[in-house]
Formats: structure tokens, sequence, C-alpha cells
């Protein structure tokens, strides 16, 4: 009868979940500050990581009891910002993210409001201990990094002629697809994640002139780019962890990569159009079209450090500041509305006893933070940003009969970026959930 519930219980968490995402599936995000650079760029942290406000340069999901088979309370996380925290990996663990996000776009100029909401999937990875007593371990993964989605109109007059409507869009996002190694060696670990960058950048904006007379008519114009990316990546961390005291242990780490480029590959193409009675563009004739121009992307350097101190089981606050130097990205040669940023996060959690048998709601994990900084997007002067987060981990009780852990954090977070000062400003609130499925494997089998 346990297993059953356990097994239904999970089912029941599942189930509700993917409703909340089937009832946004049709729905868009709608960001025009994702025009630029590589668009709007995603959380690079787990949930657990984000709902402390993002830490996780030194965040580490280990404690001793973790080098004993069947002494484990709960399930392992991945913390793929720091690679060197893959060190300390001591039970096979499936990590996958999602998440809604929800975003208010606000005009100062006209006082108007825009909503939209899209669902994601965050990550999926899989973590497994190569040799658990050297401390080796391993990753394989596959997240978002940047999306691209907007789509604008814009009506004006043009001084001595007639009214013209222009429609912006743009489509499009990088993902990762990579493997990371960390090793420890006593107190200090190193790791790295390596792998392959892909997506596509693909803009097009379409044109009408809207005449004042019914006796003169113009064609539709437009102009469109399709770009594609590709390319290897690599990074680095490292991590120190010590003990302070009995029950205390600080840990200290850093993670970053230098400049890389990637090729990239596009059509270029300049046209104009009619609208058929299905509203589908139909080309009437081709002005200009360039296939397969080659070209390079700078992407930029960036770093994090930060530390945490904790007492296992019990409380854990840490702190990150990272930087990216923006001002480097170069797409075909050519810069962007981009600058230098940087951010700093503060956050923590506790959990009132881990030990209690009798309260569940006791063994849940806590968690709080916020982070701030300028955005890396600067089209209109900069964008400051700021944002605070909350959430909470449940462990989901072990069947006695089997070696597998499981755990489901729940996130909250919200985000705003730009003030007054920017023509206009985005409100983000994102609800985010992380399935961790630990499990122990390679047990040899013993016979009494």
């Amino acid at each position: 009868m346990r297993l059953v519930s356990a097994i239904n219980q999970r089912i029941w968490l599942l189930i509700v979940f993917s409703s909340l995402l089937s009832l946004f599936a049709t729905a868009q995000e709608n960001s025009p500050y994702s025009r630029f650079g590589l668009g709007d760029i995603l959380p690079n942290a787990s949930i657990v990581n984000r709902s402390m406000g993002g830490i996780s340069a030194a965040y580490m999901d280990y404690d001793k009891r973790y080098e004993i088979k069947d002494g484990y309370l709960r399930s392992q996380t991945i913390n793929f910002t720091n690679p060197a925290t893959y060190s300390r990996m001591k039970i096979t663990s499936f990590d996958l993210g999602f998440e809604v996000d929800s975003r208010t776009i606000r005009s100062i100029q006209e006082v108007k409001k825009f909503n939209s909401v899209s669902p994601i999937i965050s990550y999926v990875q899989l973590g497994i201990p190569l040799v658990r007593k050297r401390n080796l371990g391993m990753i394989f993964g596959l997240r978002p990094i940047t999306r691209i989605n907007y789509k604008i109109g814009e009506s004006s007059r043009l001084s001595g002629i007639d009214s013209i409507s222009t429609l912006y869009k743009g489509t499009g996002g990088t993902y990762q697809v990579y493997t990371g190694l960390g090793k420890s060696f006593g107190k200090l670990s190193v790791g790295f994640n390596a792998g392959y960058m892909f997506g596509n950048k693909d803009y097009s904006s379409k044109r009408a002139f809207i005449p004042d007379s019914a006796f003169v008519t113009y064609m539709k114009s437009n102009f469109e780019q399709k770009t594609n990316i590709g390319g290897l990546f690599f990074d680095m961390g490292v991590h120190y962890r010590t003990q302070l005291t009995k029950k205390v242990i600080l840990s200290l780490g850093a993670y970053g990569n230098v400049s890389q480029q990637f090729n990239l590959n596009r059509n270029v193409l300049a046209e104009t159009f009619e609208y058929d009675a299905n509203g589908a563009v139909q080309p009437y004739d081709t002005v200009s079209y360039i296939k397969n121009q080659k070209g390079k992307l700078i992407y930029p350097s960036k770093y994090g450090i930060g530390f945490t101190i904790e007492s296992p089981d019990k409380w854990l606050i840490g702190v990150d500041y990272t930087a990216a130097k923006w001002s480097d990205y170069r797409f075909y040669g050519q810069p962007d509305a981009l600058s230098n940023t940087w951010t700093i996060k503060v956050g923590g959690q506790i959990i009132p006893n881990a030990y209690n048998p009798k309260s569940y709601w006791s063994r849940v994990t806590y968690r709080a933070g916020f982070n701030f900084g300028p955005d890396y997007i600067a089209a209109d002067g900069k964008l400051p940003q700021f944002g605070f987060s909350a959430g909470a981990g449940f462990p989901i009780r072990k069947n006695v009969y089997t070696n597998q852990y499981t755990s489901i954090n729940f996130g909250l977070e919200y985000g705003k970026r730009g003030n007054n000062n920017n023509p206009l400003s985005e409100n983000t609130f994102r609800v985010s959930m992380g399935l961790t499925l630990s499990d122990l494997w390679f047990i040899k089998k013993k016979y009494f």
C-alpha cells in the first residue's frame, strides 16, 4: 500500500503541473527587448538556486551522509552553473525543470499595457557519480540559453507623403547540449562544462503605405534575415569547502568562460508582396537575396563568484556576484545596443526539522532571495532590473523496498526591468517546478 500511495502522489503532482502548462500552451511571449543581442537571457540556474535569488557559485547539495549508500534523506540536486560541484555527486540524479512566464509590458509614452504568458522547459539533465570514492562525477544536459519572441506594429505619418504601417517580428533563441565533469582533491574541487551551442535568430520587417488617395497604390515590402548559430563552447568552475565549526560549513565558488566564437550562416531577403484572401503572404518580386552568408558571432566572457555558509539540514545563506563583458559582442562584425553587466544575488534556505517523523511541513525546505543589477540590453539607455524569489522543496517519502529518492521543488519569481526613464518597462512573474529523481546505480548484489 505504501508503494501505491507514493506512486499516486507523484503522478498527481505531475498531472496538476501538466494541466497548468496546457492552460497556457497557446500563449506566446512578446518582449520587444528580445530584438537585441541574442534575445532575453534565461535564468542560468536550477529551480533550487533560482528560489534563493539565483545564488549558485558556491552552492553544493552535499553532506557527509551521502558517503553512506543507505543513509540518504532525500535526492541530490545538480548545480549546473558551477561544474566543480559535480565532484560530490554520490547518487544518480535525473533533473527536470519547467516554468511558466507571465510578462507585462508597460509603455510610458502612450500609457499602454500588454500581457503575454509562455511555458518553457528550463533544463533536462542527468548526473552520474563515476567514481564515488574518488569524488568524480559527470552530467549530461540540455537547456535553453536565450529566447527571441516579439511582434510589434507601428503606424506613423511620413512628412509630405502618406501614412505608413510597419510590422516587426522576431523569433528564435539559443540552446546548449553539454556534458560536464567534476573532480575534488580534498577540500578543493574543479570542473568544466563542454558542448555545442546552437539556435537561430530570425527577424522580419513588413511595411505597407496607406495612401490618402484611392488612385495611388503602393506595393508592400518585406525585409527578413534568417540566421543559424552553432559552435562548441567551454566553461570552468572551482569550489572550496571547509568546516568552520563542528556544525557550520563555509563554501567558496567561482565559474566562468573566456570570450568565444560561434559560426553564423544567414539568408537575407528583400521583396515586395501582397496578402491573399486568407492573410497569407504572397511574394510579388524579389529585390535582393543573399544565401548562405558566413560569419562569426563573438560571445563575451563572463564570470561569477560567491560564498555560502550553512549548517547541513538546518539553514544556508549565500551571496553571488556575476559579470559579463557584453560590449565585446559582435554579430557579423557589428556591435549591438548592449553594455557590460553585473548582478548581485543574495538568498538562503531553512529546514525547520529535517528529522521530525510526525510533521511533514517541518521537513520541507523553505527558500527566498533577491537580486539586482543592470540588464545587458541598452537600447534605451541603461535598463535597471531587480527580482525577488521564494520557493520550497518537498521530499517524497522513499519506499523502503527501493533505492529511489524523489524531491519536488517549486519556485516563484518576480522581476522588473526598466523604470520611468525607459520608454518600456517589463514585469515578469515566473512559476517554476523542478523534479529530481535519484537512484543508486551499479550496486553489487549481496546474498545472505
